[in-house]
């Protein structure tokens, strides 16, 4: 058929620059490294552009420099491994093959940093949501997930849903709508009792004797104390390579340290309910009173 010439790529982004790397890759473990080279060139490519569909542009450049990067260091590590069915099996380097062979620990490596890499830009594109859409979004999270339990409860009480406890149901709801409570999300356990109460009209859910009805008296009430807090002044208690901020705003207690923390200190930290915070750079927890006792027991202070 003569020289084939690429006139078009699949993708707007692709991995053309590394296919020489990557029939290279296979050239010592595969009758067809082209071949193999092609099918790793295509999956890496889907996977990259299913990515980017969900990043947005400014982060697109940064991710997909460093995706292309692991790759690259993927398809040079399996260079180095060889089959003694391509190789031939004279003087096969045995032992100098299973010492270069660290290619799955690279494959995990790169499968954590892509995963992490995801959470956090999700993350970014949740905190950069204006603050009415993320509690609409959450409302209709929570609405859903109501009518669904609703639902099975209706069909127990018709009898077209058998083997199934009510009581769970009502409780999932509760225990649902109770975390909103927690948070002095006042609009939106206001908007569940109301909810509910509609569902009520066709066939009874929670009976208004239940402590569901009493969400909202307790959401206010939490609502009302962490006004209390954000008046509060934050407080720092210096020590040894570090300091403890009580921050009242974010109602956390946290520790930060002057540089990284041994291995031991960061085990202890998280044995004792701390964890690492990227946006304060900080370990914390929420702020209680267990919360000073668990200072004391990783730093040397008195809360």
């Amino acid at each position: 058929l003569g020289s084939w010439a690429v006139t078009e790529w699949k993708y707007d982004v692709n991995l053309e620059e590394l296919w020489k790397c990557a029939c290279d890759a296979f050239s010592s473990t595969s009758f067809s490294p082209e071949e193999r080279g092609a099918y790793y060139i295509r999956t890496y490519e889907e996977e990259l552009n299913a990515d980017i569909e969900k990043i947005p542009e400014e982060e697109r450049e940064r991710y997909i420099s460093k995706y292309k990067e692991w790759v690259q260091i993927l398809f040079n590590k399996h260079s180095r491994i060889m089959s003694a069915m391509i190789t031939g099996p004279a003087r096969f380097p045995s032992r100098r093959n299973e010492k270069m062979n660290n290619y799955d620990n690279a494959v995990n490596e790169f499968r954590t940093w892509r995963e992490k890499a995801l959470k956090v830009i999700s993350r970014k594109i949740e905190d950069a949501k204006p603050k009415e859409q993320k509690a609409e979004e959450e409302w209709t999270r929570l609405k859903r997930s109501i009518y669904s339990s609703a639902s099975t409860i209706k069909g127990i009480n018709d009898g077209t849903e058998r083997g199934y406890n009510k009581a769970l149901f009502v409780s999932s709801i509760y225990g649902k709508v109770e975390t909103y409570t927690k948070r002095g999300d006042v609009i939106i356990v206001e908007k569940a009792i109301a909810y509910v109460r509609e569902l009520n009209k066709q066939s009874s859910i929670i009976t208004e004797r239940h402590k569901f009805f009493k969400l909202a008296e307790m959401a206010k009430a939490v609502c009302e104390a962490q006004e209390v807090r954000s008046n509060k002044e934050d407080t720092e208690i210096l020590f040894e390579g570090g300091r403890v901020i009580k921050n009242y705003s974010e109602d956390r207690v946290q520790i930060v340290f002057d540089t990284k923390p041994q291995p031991d200190v960061i085990s202890n930290l998280k044995h004792n309910g701390f964890r690492w915070s990227p946006r304060f750079s900080a370990w914390q927890r929420q702020l209680t009173n267990n919360a000073y006792y668990a200072v004391s027991r990783v730093v040397p202070i008195t809360v």
